[in-house]
């Protein structure tokens, strides 16, 4: 199987939650995936980094906001070691836009993060079907993003849930509700 190099902002936590989301599923189906080597006191790219971009056969990059220096070395070594373009699949934010220059022949990817999420995913689905035409030994790309983002979107919706705990009446006794029904009567 192919290897996968899935690239994000570290300050991003959509990215980063997304991008480790899509390396468990691609483990999972039998991909090597890989993620950067990165540390807080670390400048520039680690040598581990580097090696792991080398092996890969193809480059995920998620370019929803503006991209760090860390992510910017790391394009420049997945643009010089492929030599197919279109094995770099780069997702951008409508809102932003393409916030990278020369990276020609890429696949590119548009969502809106404020769209409803069956949108999102049509319209990552509808970009990778199209790039995957006539490609026999690139990996399906759509189950790769799409669970991912299912399960990206499934979490966004989940995880408010469980901050917000209702505050659930405790129930009524049986002798409460006698009481109750007392007290009703006394007043008729």
């Amino acid at each position: 199987m192919p290897s996968v190099f899935i690239s994000f902002n570290p300050n991003s936590d959509i990215e980063q939650t997304l991008a480790i989301r899509l390396n468990t599923i691609g483990a999972v189906h039998g991909f090597n995936m890989l993620l950067p080597d990165r540390s807080p006191l670390q400048k520039g790219i680690s040598i581990e980094t580097k090696s792991r971009i080398l092996l890969a056969d193809y480059f995920i990059l998620f370019s929803t906001s503006a991209l760090s220096k860390e992510v910017l070395s790391e394009i420049e070594v997945a643009y010089s070691k492929l030599q197919d373009k279109t094995k770099i699949l780069v997702v951008y934010d409508k809102r932003i836009g393409k916030n990278v220059s020369g990276l020609e022949n890429c696949t590119e990817v548009y969502i809106d993060l404020n769209a409803d999420v069956p949108k999102i995913l049509s319209e990552i689905l509808n970009q990778v079907k199209f790039t995957q035409n006539g490609k026999h030994d690139s990996p399906d790309w759509s189950w790769i993003i799409l669970t991912g983002l299912g399960l990206f979107a499934l979490a966004s919706i989940i995880e408010p849930g469980r901050k917000r705990k209702k505050n659930i009446p405790p129930k009524k006794t049986l002798a409460k509700k006698k009481a109750v029904r007392s007290v009703r009567k006394v007043k008729k």
